[in-house]
């Protein structure tokens, strides 16, 4: 009686003691699939605005354009924290590509993308005013316009055209009825 008393106590043991095991490795399965698991465009966006926080704008810079390298952003998050970092850094070039895919995503409108405080760096250079005026590049640098294609039959005739330039008085841009002066 007393040995089958001590096998089936050391019987519970080692099935509590493997239980404890593969909830380990459950454990560490999780752990190990969310390290391979690509991380989300609000993810970076969080990680980027954590790294902008702390004025560690080239390196929100380099991450956010690498992430974009290797995923998509069809929401344009990555894109404007990327942008806003980029400009901070000191890469117009980036800042405006960055910002043009953040507009052309839908994440910011124009009228944040010229009131943005971290944009100042940049907020003179006519590629963001034309940007901002409807009329610049597209994201991929090819000349055209971030406007959707609109069949010509449909499109509304506007009463001025987008248009930027720069002139010794400073910059000017206008889009449809709305004409924008900045000084130089």
């Amino acid at each position: 009686m007393r040995t089958r008393s001590s096998l089936l106590s050391a019987g519970v043991l080692a099935l509590a003691v493997t239980a404890t095991l593969l909830a380990g490795c459950d454990g560490a399965r999780q752990s190990v699939a969310e390290a391979i698991r690509p991380a989300s465009a609000a993810e970076v966006a969080g990680t980027l605005r954590e790294q902008i926080a702390k004025g560690d704008f080239s390196r929100a810079s380099a991450d956010g354009a690498a992430w974009l390298a290797n995923q998509a952003d069809p929401s344009g998050v990555v894109a404007w924290e990327t942008a806003k970092a980029s400009a901070q850094a000191g890469k117009a070039d980036a800042a405006i590509r960055f910002a043009g895919m953040a507009v052309q995503g839908g994440a910011v409108d124009t009228v944040r993308l010229m009131t943005e405080p971290m944009l100042e760096p940049v907020r003179l250079d006519a590629r963001l005013v034309a940007l901002a005026a409807g009329g610049g590049p597209a994201p991929d640098g090819r000349a055209g316009s971030l406007a959707p294609a609109v069949t010509p039959a449909l499109a509304p005739a506007p009463s001025n055209a987008a248009a930027a330039s720069i002139g010794a008085d400073g910059i000017k841009a206008s889009a449809g009825d709305v004409s924008v002066q900045l000084p130089d």
